[in-house]
């Protein structure tokens, strides 16, 4: 696992400097929004995206950044036990490899989204079978990629406004699955 981390570090500097290096006509920007995801379970949240244009062209490739939280508090059951008062929340960073296609108002984004799924689960533990009580709490980390795809409609030069879609291509035991949201973009402009 920790080499696993340490080539998506290396790699996403990598990336960063060959960008910083690049003269563009794109912008990068920032993307924010909520999201409903589940396979299993529904989960409620929100997203983070940075992302930077690697090259000149209309449509282009891009290099992004993102932070996805979701929650889920609804209780956990097995047959013989079950969870209250809990809740299980993921946390996946990313780095995302991308396309951009831009037409005239419509932005169409094709990214593979390369992290971790953090999983973390609190709550009691109930066996009434049995008769006790007891907190529980686990903790655990995968690895996670998949497809994502994200139009979006420009409202302005800097603005716009869109859906994000994902689909895992890797399921665990702790993946909540398919994710959808809508989101706004803010386009910064290059000095």
């Amino acid at each position: 696992m920790y080499l696993t981390i340490r080539k998506i570090i290396t790699f996403s500097f990598f990336m960063a400097a060959f960008t910083l290096h690049s003269q563009n006509r794109n912008n990068s920007s920032l993307e924010l929004g909520i999201l409903a995801a589940g396979y299993e379970a529904f989960y409620y949240g929100g997203y983070g995206k940075y992302n930077i244009p690697i090259s000149q062209n209309k449509h282009h490739f891009t290099l992004g950044f993102s932070v996805i939280a979701y929650f889920d508090f609804k209780g956990e059951s097995e047959p013989e036990a079950y969870l209250k008062n809990d809740i299980d929340m993921r946390l996946l960073p990313s780095i995302n490899i991308g396309y951009s296609l831009n037409f005239n108002k419509i932005q169409l984004n094709f990214e593979v989204p390369v992290g971790l799924n953090f999983a973390i689960t609190k709550g009691t533990l109930v066996n009434e079978k049995i008769g006790f009580e007891r907190d529980f709490s686990n903790n655990e980390t995968f690895f996670n990629y998949g497809l994502s795809f994200s139009p979006k409609y420009k409202l302005n030069s800097s603005n716009s406004i869109g859906l994000y879609s994902f689909l895992p291509l890797v399921m665990d035991k702790a993946q909540s699955g398919y994710q959808i949201g809508i989101g706004w973009t803010k386009t910064f402009a290059d000095n």
